[in-house]
């Protein structure tokens, strides 16, 4: 992990250099164009063709649904001590996102015209589970479970034809959420595709939610519009800010527990103003990094994106976080809990007691968060994404009078005649 002074022009440099929003690849998106249009025209004979084709499975179109009896049966072979930490995990993420349903408001006004917010649940929802090394039970809980809260009535998974007989885990958190009916064995850019535009056996949603690898990304942006999508999910980032009163060893862990994701790019920043403090922590790294997961992808990350930032103070290294804006940023200080509130970032971590595993994990706020600096302007995963909101207005005669001839005047104003002459009608009427 290289070592930067906040401020200076290495800083800057590194910075400017941390992966951020994603950047289109022209080849990825001419090959994810094609894939979109065939299924857009041949439907379930493209997902079949197309699985053929990059998971080296031969499907027929009636075996794209998995029946949900193979659902339960594959979730029978899970562990059971995980199936039982996966119901926890699924009742304290429940707990949580249960008080972020908002039913909307009313206002009546004086003269008995009344305004209303509505909030409705989405009619239906795609979710996306990816395969392989990317197969997390934790990712179908914290997408579905917001989802159910929310009220959508219908809720899809899609997930590359392999996946489920190999991650039975997976399927035991796909019957926890209630979705082993409705489980397709489709992957990749055609999954998003199915979700998008239907097939004769994949119904269309109305929004795409989950991670997935630079097929899926573009995917989901070529079809937003049409579709839906959550935010775009970039490679886990972790900035954690300490002082010396922080156990190294603790904080070394923690940096690397986010490394180990094994993109090869993902972020990890110790941000103090103890240079003893550093030296320990890169120590104690470079003693950890073979015991962790994708140990070589890992150590990638760390010579591509891992820093100490140097700083002056806890206010200087406080605006050094907010500068990054990650994704976890962690507080491993003295008076941790009274700087938290001025830390921007997609989830906070408080005090020394509080590693982001135990967000990954199902505390119980949403472990979906945004990445690339997005923090300064969204938001985690919640009940929220899965609701639309419309508004209701109801004049009264004695209302519309008050109100109309302002709004006359300000249409007429803005060029909009008819608009005005709306208005006049009922006046003169």
């Amino acid at each position: 992990m290289r070592i930067v002074r906040y401020g200076t022009a290495a800083w800057r440099r590194y910075r400017e250099g941390l992966p951020r929003t994603s950047t289109p690849r022209p080849a990825t998106e001419r090959a994810v164009a094609s894939i979109l249009r065939a299924v857009r025209r041949d439907g379930d004979a493209a997902l079949v063709r197309l699985s053929a084709r990059f998971d080296g499975v031969r499907l027929r179109a009636g075996e794209l649904r998995v029946p949900a009896e193979r659902i339960r049966a594959l979730a029978r072979r899970a562990d059971p001590a995980l199936v039982a930490s996966l119901k926890a995990m699924a009742a304290r993420i429940e707990a949580y996102h249960r008080r972020q349903r908002d039913r909307g408001f009313r206002l009546r006004l004086r003269d008995g015209s009344r305004l209303e917010e509505q909030v409705r649940a989405l009619d239906s929802v795609g979710l996306y589970v990816p395969g392989g090394a990317g197969a997390y039970p934790s990712s179908v809980l914290m997408s579905a479970i917001p989802a159910r809260v929310a009220g959508v009535p219908r809720l899809q998974a899609a997930t590359p034809p392999r996946t489920l007989e190999s991650s039975p885990g997976l399927a035991a958190a796909l019957v926890l959420v209630g979705l082993e009916g409705a489980v397709f064995r489709v992957g990749g850019a055609q999954a998003v595709a199915a979700f998008a535009f239907g097939t004769a056996t994949v119904p269309a949603v109305s929004k795409i939610v989950g991670p997935g690898n630079a097929f899926v990304a573009a995917a989901k942006r070529q079809v937003r519009g049409m579709v839906e999508i959550d935010q775009e999910a970039g490679p886990s980032e972790v900035v954690v800010l300490a002082d010396d009163s922080a156990d190294a060893m603790w904080v070394a862990a923690d940096l690397l527990a986010q490394a180990e994701h094994g993109s090869g790019d993902e972020t990890a920043v110790l941000v103090t103003p103890s240079e003893a403090l550093a030296a320990e922590v890169r120590r104690a790294m470079a003693a950890g990094l073979g015991s962790v997961s994708n140990a070589a992808a890992a150590r990638r990350a760390l010579g591509r994106n891992g820093a100490v930032v140097l700083v002056r103070g806890l206010d200087e290294g406080i605006a050094a976080v907010n500068e990054l804006a990650p994704e976890h940023a962690q507080l491993m200080t003295r008076r941790a809990a009274e700087l938290a509130p001025r830390i921007v970032a997609g989830a906070v971590f408080v005090g020394e007691w509080t590693p982001v595993a135990v967000g990954d994990y199902g505390i119980g706020p949403n472990h979906v968060l945004p990445t690339g600096g997005a923090a300064r302007r969204s938001s985690p995963l919640s009940v929220r994404d899965f609701q639309r909101r419309q508004s209701v207005v109801r004049m009264t005669p004695a209302g519309l009078r008050r109100a109309a001839p302002g709004m006359v005047r300000v249409a007429t104003a803005e060029g909009f005649l008819g608009h005005a002459q709306s208005l006049r009608l009922r006046l003169d009427g």
